[in-house]
């Protein structure tokens, strides 16, 4: 089951990179509403348009152009800004877009295993008033969708928005990440954004670039592999053989389901 994400990790890291056309101008999941962006350093905004287009925008008394590359790709670089919001940030070329609601203050990449993954869904049961309490409009967090492509880099997530900490959307936010980001807000009361990137065992080498696994010879090696899809679905299909037959297991053992005295 970790082989079938190990390298897709990585391509999932990187799919943000990758070179793609669009007739008009168009932007990553990531700049979209609600986002929250890093004080206190330059900001690269970037997206896609027909080539030689001229992409304009404007955001916190700011203005920058762009000319988009033959690839389609473009990028302009903003000024640091210091924490507040929320502003609307206007991109204009042939098609005009408004992005709302944008926040600047800390925004961390939350990423690793199980225990960053861990969401407050699995501990409610322990932290009822923090959830019921959870209501802050400057705690938020996207969420990286758990997809992988061993063929291909992608030039955009598949899904993914940022949601405001409530009662309502606590649930999917990462513990941990959520608890760290609460703490910094008490702290420095500026807004925090959560990049959840988590991923329940994934070895390091999921997060490195094909590239940079050339250098390891058997790892390198199995992420060639890996882009034979009829391989991946033979792991698909034997991870679930797997997981079936033990559940089939513990159901026909386990005393406690056995007897409705006790699972009742």
């Amino acid at each position: 089951m970790k082989l079938s994400h190990t390298i897709g990790s990585a391509i999932l890291l990187l799919c943000l990179l990758a070179n793609t056309a669009s007739s008009q101008v168009k932007l990553p999941r990531l700049i979209s509403d609600g986002m929250v962006l890093q004080r206190d350093t330059p900001l690269k905004i970037w997206g896609w348009a027909n080539p030689g287009e001229e992409v304009e925008v404007t955001f916190n008394s700011q203005k920058a152009k762009a000319t988009t590359a033959q690839n389609g790709e473009w990028s302009v670089t903003l000024s640091s800004m210091k924490a507040g919001g929320p502003f609307t940030m206007d991109i204009k070329a042939s098609n005009q877009i408004f992005i709302n609601n944008i926040l600047l203050g800390d925004v961390w990449v939350c990423s690793g295993q199980s225990n960053m993954e861990l969401t407050m869904e699995r501990v409610k049961d322990k932290y009822p008033k923090e959830i019921a309490t959870s209501e802050n409009p400057y705690i938020r967090q996207f969420l990286v969708p758990d997809l992988y492509d061993f063929n291909k880099q992608h030039q955009d997530l598949e899904g993914g928005t940022w949601e405001s900490a409530n009662p309502k959307t606590i649930y999917s936010f990462s513990a941990v990440g959520y608890f760290f980001a609460l703490d910094l807000y008490k702290k420095y009361n500026v807004p925090i954004g959560l990049i959840n990137a988590a991923l329940g065992g994934s070895p390091v080498e999921a997060w490195m670039s094909e590239e940079a696994l050339k250098p390891y010879s058997s790892i390198y090696e199995e992420a060639q592999r890996f882009k034979n899809d009829d391989l991946i679905k033979e792991i698909e299909r034997s991870d679930k053989k797997r997981n079936d037959d033990w559940y089939a297991d513990l159901n026909q053992k386990d005393e406690g389901l056995k007897n409705t005295k006790w699972s009742s």
